[in-house]
């Protein structure tokens, strides 16, 4: 007999001899030891030991298989084989073995769908099932697999209304029955179903907050929002409104339940600014305003003004924005620039203290542009300059660190010319075009980087034109036909590319209409 012979003869020598065994030992004895090995499984898990988790849960799976073809009568041995696959698929997702965990999740399913079949009115049984329908859920969508997805939870949606609606006191049933509500909008929406999410995250999701856990509340105010703001994009803000104004609801009733609790506070602000930004969008800027001063109440009480870079110093930062924008729709100027310039001051603190956190970056550098263009409509010059040149400071920094980023490179060329426009208003011609000079060179090194960028492109061609027009006033008209002259050349390939927007179109006519005029 050749070794490998002997390896396979004793292999099924010792099965024979588990199973002889297991049939001679009392049941209770081997339940025991099935319990201790699916215990064993998960610690192992835990300790990413995953081959030997495997063959603790396989031994265990074999166990619990056995006792419930020896009892076919007891349910008990069949449920406990089901929470061991169950288990077992826990495991494996955990590790990063998504295949194997489905045929787990599988048989666990198919073991509960018997059982429930079986006594349909038994609220346990059916209640196991929605569990294995939700990791099938689960899984589904981790591959990838999103109808399937939907379709697994839709079921366990199914069977949870109908165990809440007879038992609506069993808090656990109705957070589950939440959560898996959640998780059919989420699949939705990435599905593009808005509508159909729509009313899975507005109307199904929401048990009485009075009889609701709060932890699992705030995960559903958020979900709702990120709901409401992905719906925005898509063009529907009337539904989006609704959905923030159902997740406001909701934190209202969280912080009257928990009034002590401030992250449930500067979510409620937070949400707030959500509602009173989609309004100025929508052309109600009183309502706005109303929302906002809601909302810097809520976070002035929260002491969100201190130098601490919390996540209620950038929402009070992100509503006084919001509050400046409303002001400057109803053309209450004075009131806007005042909000404004409270915003950057915020940011400003934060950036201080989050200097990593280009989030802040990016929202200081905003609300220093806008302070700065309704400072130039006001025709407060030195003071835009002075906005224009606090963001020049913060975007250097930021291009520095990073030169081969166009984000921030384009943004601080933008703001460049925004200060070059600034001091040619103040007859400051010398150091106007040092300002513009100094954002055409950056944008040709981000070109020479990027050179497949056609945004890149159109984007130097504006600066060559605007260029080109302050040359020409200082009466340097060649370098002004120069610039000219490339902006069109530019321009016009792009065009013949069908890469052109609106803005190169405009550009284009204005560049060859200097080119027209004599120099």
């Amino acid at each position: 007999m050749f070794p490998n012979d002997r390896r396979v003869l004793l292999a099924i020598s010792l099965l024979v001899l588990s199973t002889l065994s297991v049939l001679a030992e009392p049941l209770s004895v081997a339940l025991d030891r099935a319990a201790n090995l699916t215990k064993r499984g998960e610690d192992l898990g835990i300790q990413q030991k995953v081959d030997d988790a495997i063959a603790a849960f396989q031994e265990a799976s074999a166990l619990y298989q056995k006792l419930a073809d020896q009892k076919p009568a007891d349910i008990a041995y069949r449920r406990d084989l089901a929470v061991c696959c169950e288990k077992f698929g826990d495991m494996l997702i955990g590790n990063n073995r998504i295949d194997r965990a489905v045929a787990n999740y599988q048989k666990s399913l198919e073991i509960r769908q018997t059982l429930a079949d079986q006594d349909p009115g038994n609220q346990d049984r059916v209640h196991d099932l929605t569990m294995s329908l939700a990791r099938m859920g689960r899984i589904s969508v981790l591959q990838h697999q999103l109808s399937a997805g939907l379709q697994f939870y839709q079921k366990a949606c199914s069977l949870g209304d109908r165990l809440v609606r007879r038992n609506p006191k069993n808090s656990s049933w109705i957070t589950e029955l939440a959560i898996n509500e959640n998780w059919v909008g989420e699949i939705l929406l990435l599905l593009n179903s808005y509508d159909d999410a729509l009313i899975i995250d507005t109307v199904k999701t929401l048990p009485d907050a009075a009889n609701s856990d709060l932890s699992w509340l705030a995960q559903l105010s958020v979900n709702l929002d990120d709901a409401a703001s992905l719906i925005v994009t898509k063009g529907k803000p009337d539904q989006a409104l609704r959905i923030f104004q159902v997740a406001r609801g909701l934190r209202q009733q969280m912080v009257q339940r928990d009034g002590a609790n401030q992250d449930i506070k500067c979510d409620l602000a937070l949400g707030l600014g959500n509602i009173s930004s989609l309004l100025v969008s929508r052309g109600e800027p009183m309502e706005a305003l109303t929302v906002c001063q809601e909302g810097v109440d809520l976070l002035n009480a929260l002491d969100a003004t201190a130098d601490n870079g919390s996540k209620a110093q950038l929402a009070l930062g992100r509503i006084l924005e919001t509050y400046g924008s409303a002001a400057e729709y109803l053309h209450r100027y004075d009131e806007a620039l005042q909000h404004f310039d409270q915003s950057a001051a915020i940011f400003e603190k934060a950036n201080a203290k989050l200097s990593s956190d280009t989030g802040v970056k990016q929202a200081l550098c905003r609300v220093l542009t806008r302070f700065g263009s309704l400072l130039i409509s006001r025709r407060r010059y030195p003071d835009a300059l002075n906005a224009y040149q606090r963001a020049r400071t913060v975007l250097t920094a930021a291009y520095q660190a990073n030169p081969s980023d166009s984000t921030w490179g384009v943004e601080l060329t933008v703001d460049l010319e925004a200060i070059g426009y600034v001091l040619s208003a103040q007859q400051m011609a010398g150091e106007a075009l040092n300002s513009y000079k100094e954002a055409r060179g950056i944008l040709e090194k981000l070109r020479r980087l990027h050179p497949e960028s056609h945004e890149l492109d159109e984007t130097f061609a504006g600066t060559e034109l605007a260029l080109g027009k302050l040359l020409r006033e200082q009466g340097e008209s060649k370098d002004a036909r120069v610039a000219f002259e490339q902006c069109s050349q530019i321009l016009y390939r792009l065009s013949e590319t069908g890469h052109l927007d609106e803005q190169g179109v405009s550009w284009l006519q204005e560049a060859d209409m200097q080119l027209r005029q004599p120099f």
